[in-house]
């Protein structure tokens, strides 16, 4: 006697949408430029002390050739309005070359 033919169901998975398809995410934080020039891979933004003067707090942003903006942090400033002020400060940088140093001084 022969066995009858075994068939399979297919399952269906779950479609995964296409990258093109997928919606794109907004900004994380309040910084959007921040955001961007990090997400691009333009540059770098390090915030902290420099260990050869009295500057406890600063906020610096580079690109691969450039110190774009050099802040120092003032008494009394919070971190975020460091921030704020780096984010004000990065937009002219990018678009119109405008530089803004507070650490090396005019």
């Amino acid at each position: 006697m022969a066995r009858p033919a075994r068939t399979r169901r297919k399952t269906a998975a779950p479609k995964r949408p296409r990258a093109s398809s997928a919606p794109k995410r907004g900004a994380s934080t309040p910084w959007t430029t921040i955001e961007e020039f990090l997400d691009t891979g333009e540059g770098d933004i390090t915030l902290g002390a420099i260990n050869h003067s009295s500057l406890r707090y600063t906020a610096v942003a580079t690109d691969h050739h450039n110190m774009l903006v050099a802040l120092v942090r003032g008494r009394g400033e919070t971190l975020h309005q460091l921030l704020d002020r780096l984010e004000q400060a990065l937009g002219p940088a990018l678009e119109d070359q405008i530089y803004v140093d507070e650490i090396n001084g005019p």
